[in-house]
């Protein structure tokens, strides 16, 4: 097993220094015969003999763990650092390295304690400092640096580091809600309204009693004014398949973290876990597709908490790649008539618009959310980026009219209530497309 050469106790300059006193003090008293030079040595002699005689002879040992693997953007998770020290160890420090998009607490990321403890000597110490996830995706924590000293700081062992520990930080979903119904649902069970009359919990209407209906469904009032029976009528209550498409084609803008500035990417991811979170709750059945060349992505449908923290855990993988698709009826397999496509992207890449005509011209209800925000810019302040920026922007607001022009709204993000005007809108359109 290979050593880090710093994994053995070594002299420190304050012993050494220590040592040269005691030394230079004991011989200036013999030579000078000063009685009063070799009192002043005395202390230095008395420390330099201490700290070689409790010199630890063997190695501590330190470990690390994350308190948990997952954690939600902007939340913490608690790094454990157990250190097993050894006779005549006497206090033990730990420090955690920074790492992009990682706030520590304390800010310093240091912890020092004491190892040498009358009540319980020999017993593991522990240290915990707490990792701060500032940006969704793979994150870590460390690498951590292990010390430790022996009395009086006259031998040091380390700093010896310890791996990185690697954990995952979902996107924290960007506050929204919809009081819309999704367009035409096919469901069994849900929260939307059908058309059709069946069990649910919004009433329709008031008609005659026939064989098979249910006891208690009679309307009494109407049915004690007209002198006959009367139920009352509902309509049933179905869910709708909601297909999510993020565009992550190209990540624009600098992220800044979770309080910061966010990106293009940043603003898709967060909205796509928003409406994915926002549809599922209400019961309904949700699937997800990246459009990514480096991490393309396909989550099935699925209903719950569990397919929820899939999605989520999905989202915190991505990362962008341009990609063109060759094959846009691809991206249609799984959907069945009824669904709702919502397609999230900066819409940037001319790919993202073709798959959204393609879906719409086979029949689906097709939305997509536009997260480029007005405020990013190219990082290039040249002359010649900002006007190739601003002819790009000029184009994509052309794109934006021709997809509208085909039928596919067009909404920007704003959080609450972005998607309620247009799934109005839809659900007066009349259901069309096969599965």
């Amino acid at each position: 097993m290979t050593r880090h050469p710093r994994d053995r106790w070594r002299i420190t300059a304050a012993h050494l220094r220590a040592l040269v006193v005691a030394v230079a003090g004991a011989t200036a008293a013999l030579l000078l015969q000063r009685l009063d030079v070799l009192v002043l040595a005395t202390p230095f002699v008395a420390v330099t003999l201490w700290g070689a005689l409790t010199r630890p002879e063997a190695l501590p040992t330190a470990t690390t763990r994350l308190s948990r693997p997952i954690v939600r953007e902007g939340r913490a998770v608690l790094l454990t650092t157990t250190v097993q020290p050894v006779p005549h160890m006497e206090t033990a420090a730990v420090s955690v390295a920074p790492a992009p998009h990682v706030e520590h607490k304390p800010e310093h990321g240091t912890w020092v304690g004491v190892t040498a403890s009358p009540e319980s000597p020999g017993s593991p110490v522990t240290g915990r400092v707490q990792v701060v996830a500032g940006r969704w995706g793979s994150r870590q924590a460390g690498p951590v640096l292990v010390a430790g000293s022996s009395p009086w700081g006259a031998f040091r062992w380390g700093p010896v580091p310890l791996p990185a520990q690697d954990f995952l930080a979902l996107p924290a979903p960007a506050h929204f809600d919809s009081s819309a119904p999704a367009p035409h649902p096919r469901g069994v069970v849900g929260l939307h309204r059908s058309d059709r009359r069946g069990e649910g919990s919004e009433f329709a209407s008031i008609r005659p009693f026939q064989w098979g209906d249910r006891l208690k469904r009679i309307h009494w009032p109407g049915s004690l004014r007209t002198g006959e029976l009367h139920v009352s009528t509902t309509y049933a209550d179905q869910d709708t398949q909601v297909a999510l498409v993020l565009d992550a084609h190209y990540d624009l803008g600098r992220s800044e973290g979770l309080h910061g500035r966010p990106s293009s990417l940043d603003l898709s991811v967060r909205a796509t876990a928003a409406v994915a979170e926002h549809f599922l709750r209400q019961g309904d059945r949700v699937s997800l597709r990246v459009l990514s060349l480096r991490t393309p992505a396909s989550v099935p449908v699925g209903t719950g908490r569990r397919h929820l923290l899939r999605i989520l855990q999905t989202l915190a993988a991505t990362r962008p790649g341009p990609r063109e698709e060759q094959e846009p009826h691809r991206l249609r397999t799984g959907m069945r008539a009824g669904t709702l496509v919502v397609m999230v992207s900066s819409m940037v890449s001319p790919d993202a618009l073709t798959q959204a005509a393609t879906l719409s011209r086979s029949g689906l209800s097709v939305v997509i959310i536009d997260t480029l925000d007005e405020r990013i810019q190219p990082q290039d302040d040249e002359a010649l980026a900002l006007l190739a920026w601003r002819i790009r922007m000029l184009e994509r607001q052309g794109e934006i009219r021709a997809i509208q022009a085909r039928g596919v709204p067009v909404v920007p993000w704003r959080g609450p209530g972005s998607l309620d005007l247009v799934l109005r809108e839809l659900t007066r359109r009349p259901a069309g497309g096969a599965a």
